[in-house]
């Protein structure tokens, strides 16, 4: 040995190696930490989600859209106009309410926004009286953990205490804290007939004033007495139907009373309007329970499930709780299947590591991978990543990457032991050797996923999970390889191979190959390297033409069918309750009757259980939770499509949405198109013709819009007697308001919910038009007039709903597309250069602007390329500094475009279309395929130095890591091979990025052993022509000088 080889070895890898205490400490203390923050760490189904939105709400009961909309939404926008921190923000109004939805920036503190809205629409003076206070909200993510129902052959006035009862009980669990029921609100009606009150002499506001008057608890000081102080009160605040009809309303001379009953009649009962809540066709109420950001789902469906079984020992009998939809159920068997695929994965890596190394150099090396991945876990808390079906498959697409560091080295540190002998300082010295690339080559990995955790928008959450373990596993394979490894391996005694051992005729066998054919080819290709080079780049024109050409399509997202899929029904604003339901109704008898036939087609059934219920008196929903999916004939996408095809005809109905998928990022529709502009009706015929071009186009559905049906409304002009009398509009709309709309006379906490006491005229009254003429006014002398004789009753075409955005009134047209039949970019492509224009031609006022989820699609995907710039510069610098080289980096990343060739390949031998999971797996993939050309180069870069020519250098370099090389590939495929044939449904989000993963590390690698040499002797080829065009060899084009002259 030389002097320099004699010298002992120092360093940080030295430090280790030398002292297998510290380093065994430093791996049962990653492992121990690990264990107990995995049994502790919250578990969720999908990463939470950041909900970067404040809703302003208002009430103003009686109001219509119009004065919702001048009376408050305008004012609410024109305070807000200079706050720059909210990106969009949309208006709605309709009859009696308005609202606000503020998209806010993401980059600034959500509640310091809350804080600024509230100060602004606080300082608003010029509202109306009778709206009652604005409410200010942030919109908050919480985790739907299980969905279940109280049902019975009972009238939900008597499930409604029971439902109460169980809401109670459910929050006095230890770990349940959020908890909402889905029931009516109760409401004690006063109704009066208008000829009741002429007889007596009574308006509506001396109703309300009696009610006020005799109803209420009063405090009346106290008395300060020599025992203490005495409180003085008035205690007769009723609460009840009854004890509202012994209220007076009328007391005469001599003491007789007219009570309320006698006038009236009193209803406590729901508020007004039809209600219909069905399961399996019992009467039900539905009860949602959710966790907060910070909770374990897991063991608040626990503690619900068995409160639940308890729970139904206890009803009365034909009363029954079922959990109806259990988070946990779907999480647990996710979650199963991802770790099922883990294993596998991990039992097929560490089977190729036992045959391509030594038996016990394989051991270690796989007990890394245990080690990287409690370390990832003991950070990921620190990161705010949870355990879910993301981060679990982020583990999964790493399986095979956290092991290729520790490959590089133990195959360095291997081979300086077989040529020089076992000891520590050898083994030091491999490990050494290779530390420099393989350090800088996980680097690089980490650059190019490193950018991903500063992603926004709705799957930011997604792609911040599987980058951060991406990043943690990665992190804490350079400490398991560079630390730890080095001096497992020193401790081992390998002993001589037997002559006739497998291992050592696998061996033969495999190194014979790489120094016999695989040495002979590449040599060739060197000699040929021109001609290899365009051989592969006319590989990656044709692999690039399988997109073009639609043989593979692109979409944003894999579709994952729903395990729950749910019909959603909206009706125009002027559709009664009655219509509502009964168009419920039509879907609801549509769920059976499918599942009927599926079931005499297949002979079992599709839906497990169908639950109907009317949201409000124009929207309603039909859900059919699934049987379990291995039950399932077919998915969820076959089952939405008889739906779609059996739709009944319904009138007066707005738009009908199927959610057929998990991921629905758009709310309204997979596409939509804002039209804006200063007059609504030529918005409105916008609209209706945007609607029909869109719904001639093949592959759209669902298409639906904002447009406001037509309406009517009864307008109000005052004759000339009615100033004779002293009547003004605002006497006449506030005595017509309180007798039709109905006066708010108190509100009362009654069993911890707050109840409205309304006066008013009965239901067959206030829905006639001969009851509004003639309507009893009172002028400001105490004469009753007719309403007919003081005010001209004009009906006009009215505005039930108003949409607004940037300043002008809106119309949003939105549709869903079957991406099995066309491209989401197709569709957004030919409505913008076809459709819209030809729009826009017959109203050339109109504005449009894209919305909806290919709006946040393409906003994604736009960042997605930003970070991948970011990640190739950050590559290069970590390239260009071990290297020593501006241009040697550009032949590492030439490989990553390569990557694709493979991935597109494996796209269309698996028949998946190319997502956004799918250009992850790639990415994945350019972190390998780097590390190993990294690791080639730098190869060639030392025996360079030593003096070889250069293609002896580079066909030495192929052969020397030909097997580091193709393991870290072989590790790679094999990590994900288990996920690529899953067959549950819901594994489909992951498995393009296992297949673009698997495929492109097994084609790069053909890249790397055969086009890497080629290429560094192209560079050497460029160098030269670059020489003799100006005389003078560039630094950028610089490149390891040999000792000797020879090429």
């Amino acid at each position: 040995m030389s002097t320099h080889e004699q010298q002992k070895q120092t360093g940080l890898i030295a430090f280790f190696a030398n002292n297998p205490v510290a380093a065994n400490l430093l791996m049962w203390f990653i492992i121990i930490i690990g264990i107990f923050t995995y049994s502790t760490i919250q578990r969720q189904m999908f990463p939470n989600v950041e909900i970067n939105y404040i809703t302003v709400s208002a009430n103003y009961p009686g109001a219509s859209p119009q004065e919702i909309e001048e009376s408050i939404l305008i004012k609410i926008e024109e305070s807000l106009q200079d706050v720059t921190d909210v990106e969009e923000a949309v208006y709605r109004a309709s009859h009696g309410s308005g609202s606000a939805q503020l998209k806010i920036d993401p980059d600034v503190e959500l509640t310091d926004v809350l804080d600024k809205v509230k100060l602004r629409v606080d300082s608003i003076a010029t509202f109306p009286a009778a709206m009652e206070p604005l409410t200010v909200n942030q919109v908050e993510f919480r985790q739907d953990v299980v969905g279940m129902t109280v049902s019975a052959d009972l009238p939900l006035t008597q499930l409604k205490p029971i439902a109460k009862e169980i809401e109670d009980e459910l929050l006095h669990l230890g770990n349940v804290s959020l908890v909402s029921v889905d029931v009516p609100l109760d409401e004690i009606a006063i109704e009066i007939k208008p000829d009741v009150l002429r007889q007596y002499n009574l308006t509506i506001a001396d109703i309300t004033n009696s009610i006020r008057n005799y109803s209420a608890n009063i405090s009346a000081g106290e008395l300060r007495t020599e025992a203490g102080i005495i409180s003085v009160r008035v205690e007769n605040q009723s609460y009840s139907g009854d004890e509202f009809r012994q209220l007076p309303v009328k007391v005469g001379a001599n003491g007789a009373q007219v009570l309320l009953k006698d006038v009236a009649i009193i209803k406590d009962e729901f508020t007004e309007g039809e209600r219909y809540f069905k399961l399996n066709g019992q009467n039900a109420v539905f009860i949602q329970v959710k966790a907060t950001t910070e909770q374990n789902m897991v063991p608040v469906a626990n503690s619900v499930n068995a409160y639940i079984k308890q729970k139904n020992e206890q009803l009365p009998a034909g009363v029954t709780i079922e959990s109806l939809v259990d988070m946990t159920y779907y999480l647990n068997g996710r979650l199963s299947m991802m770790k099922t695929n883990l294993l596998q994965g991990m039992f097929l890596v560490a089977l190729m590591l036992f045959v391509f190394l030594r038996f016990k150099l394989a051991m270690w090396v796989t007990i890394g991978i245990p080690v990287c991945f409690l370390g990832a876990i003991m950070l990921m808390p620190a990161l705010g990543i949870t355990l879910n079906v993301t981060s679990l498959f982020a583990f999964i697409m790493v399986l095979g990457i956290v092991v290729d560091d520790a490959i590089v080295i133990g195959e360095s540190a291997y081979t300086e032991v077989e040529k020089k002998g076992p000891g520590v300082e050898n083994v030091i010295r491999g490990a050494k050797r290779v530390a420099t690339p393989a350090t800088f080559g996980v680097l690089t990995t980490m650059a190019v996923f490193a950018p991903l955790m500063f992603s926004t928008g709705p799957e930011s959450s997604n792609f911040i999970s599987i980058a951060g373990v991406v990043l943690l596993c990665l992190f804490f394979s350079l400490i398991e390889s560079k630390l730890i490894l080095p001096a497992h391996i020193a401790q081992i005694k390998f002993k001589p191979l037997a002559e006739k051992s497998w291992r050592n005729g696998f061996n033969r066998r495999f190194f014979g190959f790489v120094n016999g054919p695989y040495k002979r080819f590449v040599t060739r290709c060197v000699e040929w390297r021109w001609t290899v080079l365009f051989s592969f780049v006319s590989i990656f024109i044709i692999s690039v033409s399988l997109m073009t050409s639609g043989h593979i399509r692109t979409l944003f997202l894999p579709k994952i069918p729903h395990d729950f899929p749910a019909i959603k029904l909206t009706m125009n604003n002027n559709v009664s309750d009655e219509q509502t339901i009964a168009a419920a109704k039509q879907l609801e008898q549509l769920v059976i009757d499918i599942d009927k036939q599926v079931e005499q087609e297949y002979g079992v059934k599709m839906v497990k259980n169908v639950m109907v219920f009317n949201m409000d008196r124009t929207s309603a929903q039909v859900m059919a939770p699934l049987v379990d999916e291995e039950l399932r004939p077919f998915d969820t996408f076959e089952l939405s499509r008889r739906w779609r095809e059996n739709m009944p005809e319904i009138a007066g109905v707005k738009s009908i949405l199927v959610e057929d998928e998990v991921i629905n990022l758009g709310g309204e529709g997979d596409f939509g198109y804002l039209l804006y502009g200063s007059d609504i009706e030529t918005l409105n015929a916008a609209g209706r013709q945007l609607i029909t071009l869109l719904q001639q186009e093949s592959g759209l559905f669902d298409i639906s819009s904002t447009i406001d049906p037509a309406s009517k409304e009864i307008q109000l002009s005052l004759k000339p007697v009615a100033y004779d009398l002293g009547l003004t509009l605002r006497d006449i709309g506030s005595q017509v308001g309180a007798s039709f709309y109905g006066g708010e006379a108190q509100r009362v906490i009654r069993n911890g919910e707050e109840v409205r006491v309304m006066v008013r005229y009965p239901k067959l009254t206030r829905e006639a038009y001969s009851s509004l003429k003639h309507t009893v006014i009172t002028t400001p002398q105490g004469k009753e007039v007719v309403l007919g004789d003081v005010v001209d009753l004009i009906e006009k075409p009215g505005i039930s709903y108003i949409r607004r955005e940037e300043g002008y009134r809106t119309v949003y047209v939105y549709g869903n597309i079957d991406e099995e039949a066309i491209e989401p970019t197709a569709v957004t492509k030919r409505i913008d250069e076809v459709i819209l224009p030809e729009l826009l031609k017959s109203f050339p006022t109109v504005k449009t602007k894209l919305s909806g989820a290919v709006e946040e699609q393409q906003a994604q995907a736009n960042e997605q390329i930003v970070f991948f710039v970011i990640g190739m510069l950050l590559v290069y610098i970590l390239l260009a500094i071990p290297l020593k080289s501006y241009a040697q980096p550009l032949i590492v990343m030439s490989v990553i475009p390569f990557s694709l060739v493979g991935a597109l390949w494996g796209h269309l031998a698996f028949g998946l279309d190319l997502s956004l999971m799918s250009a992850y797996g790639i990415i994945a993939a350019a972190g390998v395929v780097i590390n190993d050309s990294l690791v080639m180069t730098d190869f060639v870069n030392q025996v360079r130095r030593q003096g070889m020519a250069l293609k002896e250098a580079v066909i030495e370099a192929g052969c020397a890591r030909f097997r580091a090389i193709t393991l870290t590939s072989i590790t790679t495929f094999m990590g994900v091979l288990p996920i690529m044939f899953e067959t549950s449904l819901q594994a489909m989000f992951v498995i393009p990025m296992a297949v673009s993963l698997g495929f492109a590390v097994v084609f790069a690698t053909l890249i790397t052993l055969l086009l890497v040499p080629c290429l560094y002797i192209i560079l050497t080829d460029i160098q030269g022509a670059f020489s003799k065009a100006f005389g003078f060899t560039s630094k950028v084009f610089h490149t390891i000088k040999p000792r000797s002259a020879k090429i």
